[in-house]
């Protein structure tokens, strides 16, 4: 055979690899999209469970079971977005912060992700870090389309910060836009509530109040709020 010309046989077999290669790589890209979207419904079944006071159980096992399925998928595509960010807010709403933080930290050595920034200030938050969460909030709000549906939270923890340090009139700054961000919070009118009666403004803090309970009429602190406020003042 003339080392010029390829034997019609070699041909289609070449030919039949290269289409079998090529099928199994679009299978493959389509059971990876397929995957992350079955972890991604996973993690948001855990949310609306977590809402639910009475199925916190079933919550964290969706979580659980979302995050084996990213980390299965992570170990073909480690440098995959969704993906490291779907690991991150697995591990958070586990409530495991350190892990949150650490691994958070291991994809900001290579690449800034805005949605990463979030859940790792959230999870340095509670961890009681209040100055390295103030600072991953900033990169946050810097990093972030105004657009983004997590930036009401990022102020409300900003506002809890805030509180813890003592720093009340930011905290004011910080609940008030939360609120304006996301009015059916009830339990941030309450906190900034509570700011407002720190810093005096007594009918302000009454408004506050009675936002929060205009949301959920039967949550106590928010009564007892209300009736403290207005024996401090003349409402």
């Amino acid at each position: 055979m003339s080392r010029g010309r390829q034997h019609p046989l070699l041909a289609k077999v070449f030919v039949v690899l290269f289409v079998l290669g090529w099928t199994a790589g679009s299978l493959h890209s389509a059971w990876a999209e397929d995957s992350y979207r079955a972890a991604l419904s996973l993690f948001w079944d855990g949310r609306r469970l977590e809402a639910a006071e009475t199925r916190q159980t079933e919550s964290q096992l969706a979580f659980q079971r979302s995050l084996a399925m990213t980390e299965r998928l992570l170990a073909a595509d480690a440098v995959n977005a969704d993906l490291q960010t779907l690991k991150t807010w697995n591990l958070f709403r586990l409530h495991r912060y350190t892990d949150t933080v650490v691994y958070a930290q291991s994809v900001l050595n290579t690449r800034q992700d805005y949605r990463i920034i979030e859940t790792m200030a959230e999870a340095l938050y509670f961890l009681g870090k209040n100055e390295e969460a103030l600072a991953a909030f900033s990169r946050y709000f810097t990093l972030s389309p105004d657009s983004d549906d997590r930036r009401s939270s990022a102020y409300y923890y900003v506002g809890e910060v805030y509180y813890r340090i003592k720093k009340y009139e930011h905290a004011d700054i910080a609940f008030s836009t939360a609120v304006a961000l996301e009015k059916n919070m009830y339990y941030w009118w309450y906190r900034l509530g509570l700011v407002k009666e720190i810093l005096g403004q007594y009918r302000r803090a009454y408004e506050a109040f009675n936002a929060s309970l205009a949301l959920r009429s039967n949550f106590q602190p928010a009564l007892d709020a209300k009736e403290r406020v207005r024996a401090k003042s003349s409402l």
